[in-house]
């Protein structure tokens, strides 16, 4: 373990990238008893060095030429970034709609942070599955309803993934449409639904139903002072652009750029502080703890990416649940 430790210092640190295949090797070997990796036979363990190897050049001269943000190899590391995106990132075609809240911004403070006020659950893992809307969705119902009962409750992103019929399990969602079915039938516990990773038949038990919501609201898109406004009331859903090396393989520091605006992830905003000397939002993902920065991820709130959209599309597709 210590030389595994010793090697991702030389990985984060290195500017040189002519190592002999040799010692890639030799770190790609250790990179799979740290994560307990096991391939089926000698093919696919040398396909999946090959991809190990393609993913640590990339990280080193990512990291060789920025210093706001750092990659690391972590357990995404033997997946090229089409398999990654299949296994883990969702379909967000476009906001479908709904009303959009406008906030007074004339006191918006200088930074938020849910989770010093307790509203944030710790992080999750959603697995080989595409149910990040779920997650996403589940965090801004934990967040309200903390907020309003001063009770923080794990609901179950499984009821969701189970029995929200419009959206597609594993294959990606919207967390507008799990608002809108924890308005109409409330949610059960994640003790009570527990996490599988895999679309099952609904078991959505309506005696143990926890009411959270009347509804949702959406941010106006495209407007960095109506979502740090927003975040100023209680965490935000919002969707982003995960599909990039940066993104799989962040580590630490500010995400500035190398991310557009291709909704494909949805994730947890709670908050935004300044880091590093950039402002940023604080972003819950729901890859788990050994991902990010203890699994958050910190995106620099430029209100000029993108068009507008913000960094990674970080201001074009948010929304938050109501009660009245």
């Amino acid at each position: 373990m210590k030389t595994f430790i010793l090697l991702s210092i030389l990985l984060i640190s290195a500017s040189c990238f002519s190592l002999e295949e040799s010692i890639i090797r030799d770190i790609f070997d250790h990179w799979k008893l740290a994560h307990k990796k096991v391939y089926a036979n000698a093919n696919e363990d040398q396909y999946r060095f090959q991809v190990f190897l393609k993913n640590y050049i990339d990280i080193l001269a990512m990291n060789a030429k920025e210093d706001s943000v750092q990659l690391a190899l972590n357990h995404f590391a033997d997946l090229s970034t089409e398999e990654f995106s299949m296994l883990y990132l969702g379909t967000f075609p476009s906001n479908r709609g709904g009303e959009i809240k406008v906030f007074d911004t004339t006191n918006v403070p200088a930074s938020v942070d849910w989770r010093a006020e307790g509203a944030v659950t710790p992080v999750k893992n959603q697995g080989a599955c595409g149910s990040c809307w779920a997650f996403s969705a589940s965090g801004a119902l934990e967040g309200l309803y903390f907020i309003n009962n001063t009770k923080l409750l794990a609901f179950s992103e499984q009821n969701l993934v189970d029995c929200v019929v419009e959206d597609f399990g594993c294959g990606g969602g919207w967390p507008i449409d799990a608002m809108s079915y924890s308005a109409k039938h409330g949610i059960n516990t994640e003790t009570d639904y527990p996490y599988v990773a895999k679309r099952e038949k609904c078991l959505f038990n309506a005696t143990k139903a926890v009411v959270v919501n009347d509804g949702y609201y959406n941010v106006t898109q495209n407007n960095l002072e109506q979502m740090k406004a927003a975040l100023a009331t209680q965490p935000i859903s919002i969707g982003i652009q995960a599909n990039q090396i940066v993104f799989q393989f962040y580590k630490g520091g500010v995400i500035k750029k190398f991310c557009g605006d291709s909704i494909d992830h949805g994730v947890l905003a709670v908050g935004y502080n300044n880091v590093q000397g950039t402002e940023a939002f604080i972003v819950k993902n729901s890859w788990g703890e050994k991902w990010g920065n203890h699994g958050y991820v910190y995106i620099s709130t430029d209100p000029t990416a993108n068009n507008g959209k913000g960094v990674c599309g970080i201001l074009s597709m948010a929304a938050a649940p109501y009660k009245n």
